[in-house]
């Protein structure tokens, strides 16, 4: 696990630095549970009067192609997860400092006046410790060591464990990969890719990015860089909570979908470049497809991942979609961050709770059912956004 960042005060990658900052680490405390009502709030935190909660539903592209890696991603988490009898109690309402101008921040305990929040699992799941197949690898080898030792002794126990256990676990299940059109058709690659998908996904290579150079990932800052680059997909799994897109010159994505797995799911974009998201469903209608897509999810902990965007300072960030915004099953009540001078035009993030705690019913103590959150940026009438723009004010 890193210790350090290299980046600015507020663990913001910026150029020339070079000092580190040290990286606040775990979870921070929690206050008593606390009722909170969910609703739309602006930047500067005013009091915005809660709208119901949006419909979160985001359009299956799978016949389009978007979906492909998140199937596989599904459907080796249905392979190798069993049925989860009980989930974690659920999270507890997390508190800002008091007396602080929280400029529609939310900071979780964070020093600065206008940083972004500090936030659990940082690096890349490089060791796997949340890996689905792990977990089952684990449960599936005890269980046929168990009933071996009875039949034939306990001392095969652990050589039967071990055995099972490599056959099925078969590395970390991270990932970060992308596809973009050429002359010669479409191109998939993986800029980091887990044991996992070596086996489950042995056609698409492990490179270093296209030939031009418009795509590198830098593993020392978890960073991705896109400079002038025109893609389909890029999609991402356990890379961390601090991990980075910086956008450097004019940028075009289709659809960039994050995954957390229990871990992590957020996303920090940066530089001073702009980057499109999003594509046409018809070329000559207005609606789109695509856009922005983070899942915290509640992984093999059973803990639920607090899945957070975030937009630098500098960046200009426009995204279109159906809808352009959708940060499902996060741990974080405000899962939309932007830090001045950036302006958020096209709606206002709100945020709406799938589970509700039951703190007047004297038999059910707070929180009995796990709570986690979906969060977008939602019109004037209360619907997601299909345009959404984060740009330096003017």
């Amino acid at each position: 696990m890193a210790k350090y960042y290299d980046d600015s005060e507020y663990h913001i990658p910026s150029n020339d630095q070079d000092y580190k900052i040290p990286v606040e680490e775990g979870f921070p405390k929690e206050e008593p549970p606390l009722r909170e009502e969910s609703g739309a709030f602006d930047e500067y935190n005013e009091d915005v009067p809660a709208r119901e909660a949006a419909a979160m539903a985001q359009e299956d592209n799978e016949e389009h192609g978007y979906r492909g890696a998140a199937n596989r991603h599904e459907w080796l988490k249905r392979m190798f997860m069993r049925p989860v009898a009980a989930m974690l109690i659920g999270v507890g309402v997390l508190t800002a400092g008091i007396g602080i101008d929280h400029l529609g921040q939310d900071y979780l305990m964070h020093e600065h006046l206008d940083g972004f929040p500090t936030l659990p699992n940082p690096d890349p799941d490089w060791e796997g410790k949340f890996d689905w197949s792990r977990q089952s690898a684990r449960e599936y080898a005890a269980e046929y060591a168990l009933e071996y030792a009875r039949e034939n002794g306990q001392e095969y126990y652990q050589e039967v464990y071990d055995q099972i256990y490599n056959e099925i676990y078969k590395g970390p299940e991270l990932y970060l990969r992308y596809s973009m059109e050429t002359e010669n058709g479409s191109e998939y690659g993986y800029l980091v890719k887990g044991p996992t998908w070596e086996e489950q996904d042995p056609d698409t290579p492990l490179t270093e990015g296209p030939e031009d150079g418009s795509l590198r990932y830098d593993k020392d800052t978890n960073t991705l860089t896109l400079n002038n680059f025109k893609g389909s997909l890029i999609e991402a799994n356990m890379m961390g909570n601090a991990f980075k897109i910086r956008v450097l010159g004019e940028n075009y994505v289709d659809f960039i979908q994050i995954w957390g797995a229990g871990h992590s799911g957020s996303v920090t974009f940066t530089g001073n470049g702009k980057l499109t998201v999003g594509r046409k469903a018809d070329p000559e209608g207005d609606s789109y497809e695509g856009g922005i897509v983070l899942m915290g999810e509640s992984g093999v902990t059973h803990e639920i991942a607090s899945a957070c965007l975030m937009v630098d300072r500098e960046v200009t960030l426009d995204v279109y979609g159906a809808p352009a915004i959708s940060i499902e099953t996060t741990a974080m009540e405000k899962a939309i961050y932007y830090l001045s001078p950036i302006k958020l035009t096209g709606g206002t993030p709100l945020s709406h709770s799938s589970r509700e705690d039951y703190p007047d019913e004297p038999d059910r103590p707070d929180h009995q059912e796990p709570v986690w959150y979906s969060v977008t940026v939602a019109d004037a009438d209360g619907n997601p956004s299909n345009h959404v723009t984060f740009a330096p004010g003017r």
